[in-house]
C-alpha cells in the first residue's frame, strides 16, 4: 500500500495505520517497525511515529518503554473485561439512553444474522445517539479487533443467537433481549481462550 502525497501527513499515516489493524494486516504481539510501516504507506517516519502514540493512547496499539510499538497481545482475562464492558455499553444504550423500541427496530433492520454479533452491537450502540457511548464502544471493538474476527469465524453457521436478539427486538422484547446478551457474555466469556488462539495469539 503507498500513500500519496497528503497535505496532512499524519491524518494519512493515523488512516493507514488504523485500516491495518482494522484489517487484521497485524498479528497479536507483532513488533511495528515504524520504518517499515512509513515506507510501505509512502511517508516519513515522524508522521507515522506520532500515528502510533496516538493509537497507543487510545489502546489499540502497544507502547513498551525503549523497546517501541507492539500490537497488543492480549490475555485471556483482559478479553473477558473488555467483554463485560462492551456488555455495559450495550445495556446502557438499551435503558440509560432508551429512545424508543420504534428506534431500535429500524437500527437492526438491516441486520443480517450472519454478519455476526458486532454488527447487531454496532447498532444497537449507535441508535442511542449518545456520542461518549459510540466513541467509548468504538474503541473497545477496536481493541477486540482480532478476538471478534475469530469469534465471527467460530460463530454458529446458522446465526441463531443474533437472529434471536433480533427476534426480541422485533417483538419489543426488551427484557427477553437484555438476557440474551447476558446469555451471550457468559459463552464467549468461557470461549476467550480458543477465541485468542484462533486470532493467532
Amino acid at each position: 500500500m503507498h500513500t500519496a502525497e497528503s497535505r496532512d501527513p499524519y491524518g494519512a499515516a493515523l488512516g493507514a495505520v488504523r485500516q491495518f489493524a482494522e484489517a487484521g494486516r497485524f498479528i497479536p504481539g507483532e513488533a511495528l517497525v515504524v520504518t517499515d510501516l512509513a515506507a510501505e504507506v509512502g511517508l516519513s517516519p515522524t508522521p507515522v511515529r506520532e500515528a502510533l502514540a496516538c493509537l497507543a493512547g487510545e489502546g489499540l496499539i502497544e507502547r513498551r518503554r525503549g523497546r517501541g510499538y507492539f500490537y497488543p497481545q492480549l490475555t485471556a482475562s483482559e478479553v473477558i473485561d473488555l467483554f463485560e464492558l462492551q456488555l455495559a455499553f450495550l445495556h446502557a444504550a438499551l435503558t440509560l439512553h432508551p429512545r424508543g423500541v420504534g428506534s431500535l427496530r429500524k437500527a437492526v433492520s438491516s441486520i443480517d444474522p450472519l454478519d455476526g454479533t458486532q454488527a447487531l452491537f454496532d447498532a444497537i450502540i449507535d441508535q442511542s445517539a449518545n456520542r461518549a457511548l459510540m466513541t467509548a464502544h468504538h474503541r473497545v471493538a477496536h481493541r477486540l479487533g482480532p478476538v471478534l474476527r475469530a469469534e465471527r469465524a467460530l460463530a454458529e453457521p446458522s446465526g441463531e443467537p443474533v437472529r434471536r436478539m433480533i427476534e426480541a427486538i422485533t417483538e419489543g422484547q426488551l427484557p427477553e433481549l437484555l438476557h440474551r446478551l447476558q446469555t451471550y457474555h457468559y459463552k464467549r466469556s468461557a470461549q476467550a481462550t480458543p477465541y485468542l488462539k484462533q486470532s493467532g495469539r
